[in-house]
């Protein structure tokens, strides 16, 4: 049997993609496809960014300044990724429902929303980028580094935050592939300007070598605003386009928008606190164990894109479905995921955990300087690597079940169980157990809050969703009762 046998409507990837009919596996797997290699794209453009600094530039300490900062990043733009998946649910149920001019309404707003969210995140992380690297316990030698990186990539904050409510929105209406374009162009040009500023303007000591990467960065994520500007105004989009003519701030929409993102950026923003409290906690240690750390972080992310592809789009899925009153798509979609990240999981942390040393070892190299611990950095990233790789399905798992209930028009569950299971926990694990009793104050003890958090969340999530499944499936009935009234 041909692929194109199971999957008849592949030549709707590039523009809208109806995740309402047809076979529903093999449409997920589809979707799935290009969020996967956008992500591994961009893990790729970043391993780049560590081992050019490695490799050409300043070694270990520029290569733990750029990844030191990831967390603190991940807290802020992550935050507004977050509620991004507003707009993604709006236009999805937008379009499982046809009504596109709602649907273009919510495009304008989500534009206008993300550019001013952008700057406003821009000019607190400029000002403030030494002050929070402080806070997080960022080793002295590597301080002025780490603030010249967090600086110039705060610059691009409202380019990234508009590239993602663009690309969120031509998810929830089907098409992952033009993202992905996107990404791939611009990455490539992040690599080249690596180089060219590295090695061909000698941009290699004094840290100018993180500042290289940085302007890389910064670039590459201005061009992705175009790409995506460019996509949203084509012409030949099916469905949904910018309509320059009725491009306003509509405050129904943009309600619309917020009220389902607020709840996933508050969310995100639970666990990104976490991780820079643990983060910090890891930062106690020295800087040789944050190189070892970010190297794993880096090979985690290998993991995650692949694992929590199937995450994101969930909520696509089910938001379609759900705004085009289809129940019976519902569990498909749940158990279908579940699945297959519970499959592709375990196979792929049984490889992280096995690998974890020659994995580690690409990124953390022998230094000559005598303050730095070859030996510490490689343990730090290998005792990480087998915690964080081996549990990391229970992670996407975790952001399934919230898919699901965002994708429903319940965004404000998956906030209260982060809550519980997330920020409460793990600062309790962190400032009681972690901080006071000796045994556990390592790095393995450390990252172990991680995987048992996720479980727990699963466990919450597990007992929920049945009930949550029935109202959806009651909401469902309840409007074609309706429309059959009419």
């Amino acid at each position: 049997m041909s692929y194109r046998k199971l999957h008849p409507n592949l030549s709707d990837l590039r523009g809208d993609l109806d995740l309402t009919t047809g076979n529903l596996f093999w449409k997920i797997i589809v979707f799935a496809l290009p969020i996967i290699l956008a992500s591994l794209i961009q893990l790729l453009y970043t391993s780049v960014d560590l081992i050019c600094v490695q490799y050409f530039g300043g070694g270990n300490y520029s290569m733990a300044a750029v990844g030191g900062n990831g967390s603190l990043i991940n807290l802020v733009v992550n935050t507004f990724v977050g509620v991004s998946v507003g707009a993604n649910v709006v236009a999805a149920i937008y379009k499982g429902a046809h009504d596109q001019k709602s649907a273009e309404r919510a495009l304008s707003s989500s534009l206008i929303l993300a550019l001013g969210l952008g700057v406003g995140v821009a000019i607190i992380g400029y000002f403030g980028a030494e002050t929070f690297l402080r806070w997080m316990n960022t080793p002295e030698e590597i301080l002025g580094l780490a603030a010249t990186y967090l600086k110039i990539y705060f610059l691009g904050v409202p380019f990234l935050i508009f590239y993602n409510f663009g690309a969120a929105i031509l998810r929830g209406c089907g098409d992952s592939m033009r993202p992905l374009v996107a990404l791939i162009i611009c990455g490539a040009v992040n690599v080249g300007l690596n180089f060219l500023f590295i090695l061909g303007f000698g941009m290699r000591s004094n840290g100018a070598d993180v500042t290289a990467v940085a302007l890389a960065t910064l670039i590459s994520e201005f061009l992705e605003c175009l790409f995506l500007l460019y996509f949203l105004t084509d012409k030949k989009n099916a469905f949904l386009k910018i309509q320059w003519k009725e491009f306003r701030f509509y405050k129904k929409e943009a309600w619309q928008v917020l009220r389902n993102g607020i709840p996933a950026g508050a969310e995100v923003l639970t666990f990104s606190i976490t991780n820079v409290v643990i983060q910090g906690a890891a930062n106690t240690f020295g800087s040789s164990t944050l190189a070892g750390s970010t190297a794993s972080d880096n090979i985690e992310g290998y993991l995650y894109a692949v694992l929590e592809a199937f995450a994101v789009i969930i909520c696509s899925v089910v938001a379609q479905n759900y705004g085009a009153n289809k129940k019976e798509n519902l569990k498909k979609a749940i158990l279908y995921s579940l699945g297959i990240i519970a499959g592709f999981g375990i196979v792929l942390g049984l490889v992280a955990y096995l690998l974890r040393y020659p994995l580690i070892g690409i990124f953390v190299q022998p230094s000559a300087n005598l303050d730095f611990d070859y030996a510490a950095a490689m343990a730090a990233g290998a005792d990480r690597l087998a915690v964080m790789g081996t549990f990391a399905f229970f992670c996407s798992m975790m952001d399934c079940f919230s898919g699901f209930l965002q994708g429903t028009k319940h965004p404000i569950v998956p906030t209260l169980v982060t809550l519980a299971c997330a920020l409460l926990f793990r600062l309790l694990y962190v400032f009681v157990f972690f901080e006071r009793i000796p045994w556990l104050h390592n790095i393995p003890a450390l990252y172990a809050a991680y995987p048992i958090s996720w479980a727990l969340s699963c466990l919450v999530y597990g007992l929920l969703l049945p009930h949550y499944y029935k109202k959806a499936s009651k909401d469902i009935e309840a409007k074609l009762a309706l429309e059959m009234g009419k």
